[in-house]
C-alpha cells in the first residue's frame, strides 16, 4: 500500500470515528485502561502480552510486535488512545479483516459482558429455584436458624440447590467457553468479581445464606406478593450489532435455558437416586478464586 493510499485510508477512518456511538467509545476507553497496566497512557508490547496471557492466548514470536506496528502511526512502538480508537474503528468497518490487536480488545470486552450476563442468569436461577421450592419453607419462622430445630426438608432442599447450582454454572461455563477443568480465564475472573456474582449467586451454596434468602420468599408468599416465574427469568439478551441476529440468539437462548433447567432438575434427581451426587467442584473453584481476589484487593496484594 502506497503512502498516499495509507493516508487516504487513515483519513477515511478518522472521518468514520465521528459516527461511532458514545456507548461503544466508552467500552473502548474502559478496555484501553485495562490494557494500559502501568497507566502511562500507552499500550506497549509487554502490556499486550500480559492481556493475551490473561485471556489464555499464547502469542507467537514477533506476533505482538507486528500487531502494534500495524497500528502505530507515530512509530514509538506503543499505542496511545488515539491510535487505539482508530484501530477499533477500522476493525469495525471491516478494513483488512483483523486490524492490529483489535480482536484481542474485542475478546477483552466480551469477557466483561459475558460476566455480567452470567451474573444476571445466575441471579435468575436463584429466583426460579426459590419460587419453585418456597413451599418447603413455609414453617420457617425467621431468617436466623441458629439454636432452632432444623427441618430435614430444609437441608434436603438446600442440598438440591447446591447440586443444581453446580450443573447451572457448568452449563454456563460451557456455553461461554470461559473455563477448562475449572481453570478460569483471568479477565473473566476480574470481570466476575466486579459483577458481584459471588454475592448474587455463589454465596447461597452456604446453608445459612440460603436460609436467609428463602425466608425472604416465605415472606413474599405470606404477603401474597406475585413475582416473575421461570418464563420471566430466562437467559438475558446477548447484545449484537445486528438486530435480527440478536433476536435469533435470544430465541435460541430461551429454548436452551428452559431445556437446561429441566435437564438439571432431572440429572440432579437421577444422580441422587443412583447414589452419585453432584459435587460442587466448579462453584467451589469459582467461589475460591473470587474470594482470593477480593482478599488480595483488601490487603493490597499483587
Amino acid at each position: 500500500m502506497s503512502a498516499t493510499t495509507r493516508k487516504a485510508a487513515r483519513a477515511s477512518v478518522v472521518a468514520a470515528r465521528e459516527n461511532v456511538p458514545a456507548e461503544l467509545k466508552a467500552k473502548w476507553a474502559e478496555a484501553f485502561n485495562g490494557f494500559d497496566k502501568n497507566n502511562s497512557g500507552k499500550v506497549d508490547a509487554q502490556e499486550l502480552v500480559q492481556v493475551m496471557e490473561s485471556l489464555r492466548m499464547a502469542p507467537a514470536a514477533g506476533e505482538v510486535e507486528a500487531m502494534i506496528t500495524a497500528v502505530d502511526n507515530d512509530g514509538d512502538q506503543a499505542i496511545n488512545y488515539d491510535e487505539f480508537e482508530l484501530m477499533m474503528v477500522a476493525a469495525g468497518r471491516g478494513q483488512l479483516g483483523q486490524v492490529g490487536f483489535s480482536h484481542i480488545v474485542q475478546r477483552h470486552i466480551t469477557m466483561k459482558e459475558t460476566s455480567q450476563l452470567m451474573t444476571a442468569e445466575c441471579a435468575a436461577f436463584v429466583d426460579n429455584f426459590c419460587r419453585a421450592h418456597v413451599d418447603k419453607y413455609m414453617d420457617l419462622p425467621s431468617a436466623d436458624t441458629r439454636g432452632m430445630e432444623q427441618s430435614p426438608s430444609w437441608f434436603d432442599t438446600h442440598k438440591k440447590f447446591v447440586e443444581e447450582a453446580e450443573l447451572n454454572i457448568q452449563n454456563l461455563m460451557i456455553l461461554w467457553g470461559v473455563a477448562s477443568e475449572h481453570v478460569f480465564q483471568e479477565d473473566f475472573l476480574d470481570a466476575a468479581k466486579e459483577s458481584n456474582i459471588l454475592h448474587d449467586f455463589l454465596r447461597y451454596t452456604e446453608y445459612p445464606n440460603f436460609i436467609q434468602k428463602m425466608y425472604y420468599y416465605v415472606q413474599q408468599e405470606q404477603q401474597g406478593v406475585v413475582g416473575g416465574g421461570a418464563a420471566d427469568c430466562l437467559r438475558p439478551t446477548t447484545p449484537h450489532s445486528n438486530n435480527k441476529t440478536e433476536k435469533r440468539i435470544s430465541a435460541i437462548d430461551r429454548e436452551l435455558s428452559m431445556m437446561e433447567m429441566r435437564r438439571n432438575d432431572l440429572l440432579s434427581e437421577r444422580r441422587r437416586i443412583i447414589g452419585c451426587e453432584v459435587e460442587p467442584s466448579a462453584t467451589s473453584a469459582l467461589k475460591r478464586e473470587l474470594e482470593m481476589r477480593i482478599w488480595k484487593d483488601d490487603v493490597g496484594g499483587d
